[in-house]
């Protein structure tokens, strides 16, 4: 039943990423998904209760997996191979999260910016260390910060991830100084 259920997913996770290609969020209609993705209605009214469950879902479901890369211990030892992983991961998901990236109701700069803060309150000291490498009030840090990630990473994946997972990496390593935040 899991494998099944898995599937459907899935397809479903195929069949949006196809569509938001093709048209936007809100034009998509549920018997778009299934008819694209092969699937009944009745089974995706099993796993969701509508397609911005289904979405959530997906968009939850992808933001758990980079946290999961993101909580290796080793990001505070080798913090260059763990973002490398992330943005690998990123790049093995690359047509799902382009597609999704084009939709207004997930709100991709936000959604970048908000993980990107909620893995920082991880980050022991940081507030501090933030505060004195721009030397100027926290709030304002914090949004340089954040927007420098998010402009990279909304950047590369509007351009269809040309450059390499090791050209990024190295980017935001050297815009956003993560080897001495971290």
């Amino acid at each position: 039943m899991k494998k099944r259920h898995t599937e459907t997913e899935n397809y479903l996770k195929q069949a949006l990423a196809k569509l938001l290609l093709e048209k936007n969020f809100e034009e998509a209609t549920v018997s778009d998904l299934t008819r694209t993705a092969g699937i009944n209605r009745g089974t995706f009214y099993l796993h969701y209760v509508d397609k911005y469950d289904m979405a959530d879902q997906f968009k939850n479901d992808t933001l758990d997996d980079l946290f999961h890369i993101l909580s290796d211990e080793s990001i505070y030892t080798d913090t260059r191979a763990v973002l490398f992983r992330t943005l690998t991961y990123v790049k093995e998901n690359f047509e799902f999260i382009y597609a999704i990236s084009k939709s207004a109701y997930v709100d991709f700069p936000k959604t970048i910016k908000d993980f990107v803060y909620e893995f920082l309150l991880t980050v022991p000291e940081f507030k501090e260390t933030i505060t004195a490498y721009y030397d100027i009030p926290y709030q304002y840090a914090l949004e340089v910060y954040l927007s420098s990630i998010e402009s990279i990473i909304s950047l590369w994946v509007a351009n269809g991830g040309k450059e390499s997972t090791e050209e990024i990496t190295d980017t935001i390593l050297k815009v956003a100084a993560l080897e001495k935040m971290i």
